[in-house]
């Protein structure tokens, strides 16, 4: 589903549900790695939410899809 995301394919069934999915939370999906032709960089996305409980609500959504192989909430920065 990445490359339709990306806008190298057209757009898909699934491709444009997930984006309606996110956009009905008020969020925008962003590539990680922008610009890239890596297959394996393109997966990667970043939705950025306000708050803990939408960010479960998100996630929890993505992982109905067959489409999504995760979906994970980034943990604080730490000093190593």
């Amino acid at each position: 589903m990445a490359r339709p995301l990306h806008q190298k394919e057209a757009p898909t069934a699934e491709s444009e549900g997930l984006l309606k999915m996110i956009e009905s939370f008020g969020l925008t999906l962003e590539s990680m790695h922008k610009n890239t032709d890596d297959p394996n960089l393109q997966r990667y996305f970043i939705v950025e939410v306000p708050d803990r409980e939408t960010a479960q609500q998100v996630i929890d959504r993505l992982l109905q899809s067959e489409a999504i192989e995760g979906a994970y909430i980034k943990p604080p920065d730490e000093l190593p």
